[in-house]
């Protein structure tokens, strides 16, 4: 028990020094004796409240089990049950006394409310507690289809499920609006995994039971499944519900916002959808012109209905997903969408890279006449398998590629200036130099382990032919990438000599900071130093002063100011711009 806290210590520390580095970006001050003392005072706060509601799930657990079975209690370990007691009888009042006084001095001088380490502490918690709600409720579940029925895990969700609306009306009380955000965006992420691993289960038993592939009895082995599944759908889907639809899918879209939406929504459903259908793909065409090793169909496609399941919830997700950033897609080109078509095209990208990768492999493997190219395969299913990847991979890759290249033969001066291309581009170079290089050692390793030894032959060449399949794949890609960055660098003196005067004094400002006061404009901050070379913060007013952003004007005023920072107020009278010194 004491031992298991020390995840929860060190997933403190990962949030505290999370929030500290935005807080730090945000300028907020430099470390003080209040911030070491908040430091201590929030890490026994958190520990406390650990203790205690582990003390008390457990206490109030081995009593109910005592009372639904009374033979449980024989089999009690008395120094767990002295832990349990500890954590209940010391911990718990003495959290409930630091949690009085913490509350009082909020009350007392509100820049409590706003310190960072607060912060951290009202994201740790409810987290925490998510996931032990998650896992208990989880639990009861398997409890009451499997049995013995034991109300430890219901004990269990009951006291954290307390715990964690407790430190969420907490935070509604004591912090302000967006304070707590990425605590909605872990919530988010934690519970859309588990709301979509649960219909991938229900599904999955579904099709298995239609495909025939279940046992004689559905009742012994489909029925259990589905509820466990529906169990972890509805625990799960309650809680995203909870984060997302009432939280976070009505919040301003930031960064945080669009990186949830992008990469968990879109990026992650998109790769487990593609690589479940490979997987089938792959399965399907053994069995008709491969080299099975199963007997029967029913053994060899076992997993195709876990496969088509999460190839059903994969795409569901990801269309949901892509149907919440439809809007902007509708709008004028801009960051978000960029992202949105670069994340799937290197998704594309990378199973056909893979795809790449296993052609050589096989045609490697060949020439060696081999025929353990994977532990358990064969050269003809490993073909395949590339086959499969190419087949997948490519399409993705290249339509989403055509609609990058299209912006930036309609606009090359603004798409090539975007940073999601100079950093897919740098990201992709890194990547790939990464790869070759640990290639090459690879490949000159074996090649002078084996040469050193008299012993370069055929087994020499089966052992480089992961090595040699890497360092090609990355040579191509990064050749073609290279043609892509000389035909980008070749715009760059276009875009000097063709800029505008403002552009130009523009690139002389590029040190200056604009904070714009007034009402959302998810596009204003990106495209304010698009055009002025500004690095620009949006602040949005609480009152009902704020009209709405005209860019073209902003852009005027930035441009009219003198040399130096500006605060931009936006009112219902028009722009009031500040020159405010750092």
């Amino acid at each position: 028990m004491i031992l298991g806290l020390i995840p929860l210590l060190l997933l403190a520390a990962v949030v505290a020094t999370a929030v500290l580095a935005v807080q730090r970006r945000g300028g907020s001050p430099q470390l003080t004796g209040n911030s070491v003392r908040q430091f201590f005072q929030y890490l026994i706060l958190a520990g406390l409240l650990f203790a205690a509601g582990s003390g008390l799930t457990g206490l109030l657990g081995r009593l109910l089990d005592a009372a639904v079975d009374p033979e449980a209690a024989l089999a009690w370990d008395d120094s767990l049950l002295a832990l349990y007691l500890t954590f209940t009888v010391i911990a718990l009042p003495l959290w409930g006394a630091l949690a009085w006084w913490t509350r009082r001095r909020h009350r007392t001088d509100p820049r409590e409310g706003r310190a960072a380490l607060w912060t951290a502490y009202l994201t740790l918690v409810p987290v925490v507690s998510l996931l032990v709600v998650l896992s208990g409720w989880q639990a009861t579940a398997v409890s009451l289809l499997h049995g013995p029925w034991r109300p430890g895990g219901l004990v269990q969700v009951l006291v954290w499920l307390a715990i964690w609306w407790l430190h969420r009306r907490w935070g509604q009380l004591s912090t302000a609006p967006g304070q707590l955000g990425l605590e909605r965006l872990l919530g988010t992420f934690i519970t859309l995994v588990a709301a979509a691993a649960g219909l991938v289960i229900v599904v999955g038993a579904a099709l298995r039971e239609l495909l025939g592939l279940t046992g004689t009895s559905m009742i012994l082995t489909t029925v259990p499944e589905i509820l466990q599944g529906v169990a972890l759908l509805i625990g799960g889907g309650a809680f995203w519900v909870v984060y997302w639809l009432r939280d976070l899918a009505r919040k301003p879209r930031d960064t945080g916002w669009l990186a949830l939406v992008l990469l968990a929504g879109v990026g992650a459903s998109l790769v487990a959808a593609v690589t479940a259908g490979s997987l089938l793909l792959w399965r399907l065409l053994i069995w008709l012109v491969g080299d099975p090793d199963a007997i029967s169909a029913r053994e060899h496609f076992l997993t195709a209905p876990a496969h088509l399941a999460t190839i059903i919830v994969g795409i569901l997700v990801w269309w949901y997903h892509q149907e919440v950033l439809a809007a902007r897609r509708a709008a004028p080109r801009d960051e978000v969408r960029r992202v949105y078509e670069y994340l799937l095209s290197t998704v594309g990208l990378g199973a056909a890279s893979a795809g790449v990768v296993m052609v050589l492999v096989t045609l490697v493997q060949a020439l060696s006449a081999g025929t353990d190219l994977v532990v358990g395969g064969s050269p003809v299913n490993a073909l395949l398998g590339a086959l499969v990847l190419l087949g997948v991979g490519l399409p993705l890759w290249w339509w989403h590629w055509r609609l990058v290249q299209q912006a930036r033969a309609q606009d090359p001066t603004t798409e090539v200036a975007s940073p999601t291309r100079r950093f897919y581009r740098l990201v992709l170079f890194g990547l790939m130099g990464l790869a070759a290089v640990i290639a090459l050692l690879t490949l000159v390793y074996f090649l002078l382990e084996d040469g050193l030894a008299g012993q370069l032959d055929a087994e020499t060449l089966r052992r480089t032919r992961f090595a040699i399949g890497v360092l090609v794949t990355a040579s191509l890609l990064s050749a073609y990438h290279w043609t892509v960055f000389r035909s980008d660098r070749g715009l760059v003196p276009e875009v000097r000599t063709g800029s505008s005067a403002a552009e130009g004094q523009a690139s002389d400002r590029g040190d200056r900071r604009v904070l714009l006061v007034g009402a959302e404009g998810p596009d204003i901050v990106a495209e304010l130093a698009r055009r002025t070379g500004s690095r620009a913060q949006l602040v949005v007013r609480a009152d009902d002063g704020a009209a709405p952003w005209s860019v073209d004007a902003l852009v005027q005023a930035v441009d009219a100011a003198p040399a130096g920072d500006l605060v931009v107020v936006a009112g219902t009278d028009g722009l009031q711009v500040l020159p405010v010194r750092r």
